[in-house]
């Protein structure tokens, strides 16, 4: 039976990996209203692995400048030519492919199968909030119901949208707790993510939780004391991270490693990136980041007219051979991780006042054992003895690098790091870094509910 799911999680993948963009075909059962929970719940993940690691991801990796890029449609993206014409496929990934999807697993699992229910109450949660994190308002109260007639769904506020994934999860967790005998179908090797292990996914539950409700810190008075106690039940060590799972198999392999593979030259490390690595001999470089072909580290300088394409790709970690020549390794990608959550403390500890240095040490030293699977000493860049908030969000940059939706949102909830834009002096469009994305032509064109709003304002949570 596990090899059955194997089959379908490598065939979902070959059809999101193929495609022009990477994320233009997402896997939906043939027949949603005959389709088992176990096929349900297999599509559902890796769909949610295109979401988090695909094209969106991308996108924000060059905007938070952990990334340049340099050929093709991310060129326009470097320049800030964001149009509503970028973000279709993505739209209709995130809600059609993967939303609903979870709406009917959870549907499908009722109070039978609460295990089931759980799961997918915590993938609606991750790809709820990339949607709300990206967009602002967007639909959801009325998002999956047209079978009602609704087919232009309201806008819900990003403070309720908030709200709703805190519900979502704050239910998972609830339905983790019920006993095996108490579920009528059990997840096994369908979750290709955690196998069926509901004490690993409760602890997921409650680090997002902690993630989300962090967020809204600067919008919500009195959230410290919740995020601190969801974080004590979370995840508490690498072993323990959410993954998107990949292996070198066909179509299952690290979206980011398959995409530099496949389009070589469309995009780059950044400058920025690079010299910070560079000015700490950070033991990550050479996992995180491939040389030149002149064999050294370099990364594209977005002031200049025309960005260098001679520039380190990707490493190891994303599954890129240190050989061109040689095909992709296996390489998962995080989606939530113990050193997200020490980064998190780190910077809750610091706002209320404390020394966060030795948080912020044990922050790098789990990415650094991650990134690196244990070969490196963190040596050289875990050594704070007093900290700053720039300090704690810095190296949250480094270690979320090309986790880069949340890098993104970290620096557009706190101004770290302090970008300088791309000038309009040599191709820019715009003279600011973009706070939001355009809502998607088919949304604007069918949707009256959904209007343009200028990308230089900010989500509700945003500065």
């Amino acid at each position: 039976m596990k090899a059955n799911f194997k089959f379908l999680y490598i065939l979902c993948f070959t059809l999101i990996v193929g495609c022009k963009t990477g994320d233009d075909l997402y896997l939906s059962p043939n027949d949603p209203a005959e389709a088992n929970l176990a096929t349900l719940l297999t599509a559902l993940e890796v769909n949610t692995f295109a979401n988090v690691e695909g094209e969106l991801s991308r996108i924000s990796s060059i905007l938070v400048q952990q990334s340049a890029g340099i050929g093709a449609q991310y060129n326009d993206i470097q320049n800030y030519r964001i149009t509503e014409g970028d973000f279709d496929n993505s739209w209709e990934g995130l809600y059609t492919g993967t939303m609903y999807n979870a709406k009917l697993l959870i549907d499908k699992a009722g109070a039978e199968s609460p295990h089931y229910a759980g799961i997918g109450k915590v993938l609606m949660a991750i790809n709820l909030a990339i949607a709300t994190d990206l967009w602002g308002d967007v639909p959801y109260s009325e998002a999956f119901k047209f079978d009602e007639g609704i087919r232009t769904p309201k806008l819900d506020t990003q403070a309720d949208i908030y709200k709703s994934i805190d519900n979502l999860l704050g239910e998972a967790i609830a339905h983790f707790q019920a006993s095996k005998d108490d579920n009528l179908f059990l997840p096994s090797g369908d979750d290709v993510m955690l196998e069926g292990d509901v004490e690993m996914w409760e602890k997921a539950a409650y680090t997002l939780r902690a993630r989300y409700l962090h967020r809204t810190s600067s919008k919500v008075a009195g959230t410290e004391t919740k995020v601190l106690e969801y974080l004590s039940k979370g995840i508490s060590s690498n072993a323990e991270n959410l993954e998107a799972i990949h292996s070198a198999e066909g179509g299952a392999l690290n979206q980011w490693g398959a995409f530099s593979k496949s389009r070589g030259g469309y995009l780059g490390a950044n400058k920025l990136f690079v010299d910070r690595m560079l000015s700490k001999s950070d033991p990550r470089l050479s996992y995180l980041l491939s040389k030149t072909k002149e064999g050294v580290y370099a990364g594209g300088n977005i002031s200049d007219a025309v960005i260098s394409s001679s520039i380190s790709g990707l490493g190891i970690f994303f599954g890129v051979h240190p050989d061109p020549k040689e095909k992709l390794l296996p390489a998962d990608y995080p989606i939530v991780t113990y050193y997200e959550a020490k980064f998190i403390e780190a910077e809750v500890k610091q706002r209320q006042g404390g020394n966060s240095s030795a948080l912020l040490n044990d922050a790098i030293k789990a990415n650094v054992e991650y990134v690196t699977a244990g070969k490196e000493s963190a040596a050289t860049v875990a050594n704070y003895t007093v900290t700053t908030l720039q300090d704690i969000m810095m190296e949250k940059w480094v270690a979320m690098y090309n986790q880069s939706i949340e890098a993104y949102n970290d620096y557009r909830r706190t101004g770290i790091p302090a970008l300088v834009s791309r000038p309009e002096a040599v191709g820019a469009e715009l003279s600011y870094t973009p706070k939001r994305f355009p809502f998607p032509k088919t949304t604007t064109l069918y949707n009256p509910n959904a209007k343009l709003i200028p990308m230089d304002v900010p989500v509700w949570w945003g500065k």
